[in-house]
């Protein structure tokens, strides 16, 4: 559990100091580390607004893809913490559940009713296309390295 507190709050903060450090390098003063956080703030405030041309895709859309991503965090195990959930295999369901949150993020892209939504889902399905089959060769080579199936049992090899 304590994993997974880590994990959001080095998320809170990691972008904040990566922009700052941007910032410094090229010269500029920079927004705070904490300007992230703000911005989350500032959002979270605001109504959310649709398109007419829009369908319930667009709404659940991004819900279904933020637990996507939680449920495969609860996957991971941190440290030397286990993870949450284990079972052998579970890493070829870590990378199904991923493909099905990038297949509503990809869904709810195309459902916006833009004239650049075709733009935006091209070019986010080719990050996908170079980075995923990467992703699974390398997690299988870990597997077979290991002889484990789970990343409970792959991680504690190591």
């Amino acid at each position: 559990m304590i994993g997974i507190i880590l994990i959001i709050i080095s998320a809170l903060f990691f972008q904040g100091i990566i922009n700052r450090t941007k910032s410094i390098c090229s010269g500029r003063k920079g927004p705070v580390i904490l300007q992230p956080l703000y911005d989350i703030r500032t959002l979270l405030k605001k109504q959310s607004v649709f398109s007419n041309t829009s369908s319930i895709i667009t709404q659940i859309g991004p819900t279904l893809y933020f637990a996507s991503i939680i449920i495969a965090l609860l996957l991971l195990p941190f440290g030397s913490y286990p993870a949450l959930i284990s079972f052998d295999n579970d890493f070829i369901f870590f990378i199904y559940i991923l493909a099905l949150g990038k297949f509503f993020m990809l869904l709810t892209a195309l459902d916006a009713g833009s004239s650049f939504q075709g733009m935006g889902t091209s070019r986010e399905l080719l990050y996908s296309m170079l980075i995923e089959p990467a992703l699974l060769i390398l997690i299988g080579a870990l597997s077979m390295i290991t002889g484990y199936t789970s990343f409970n049992n792959i991680f504690k090899f190591f």
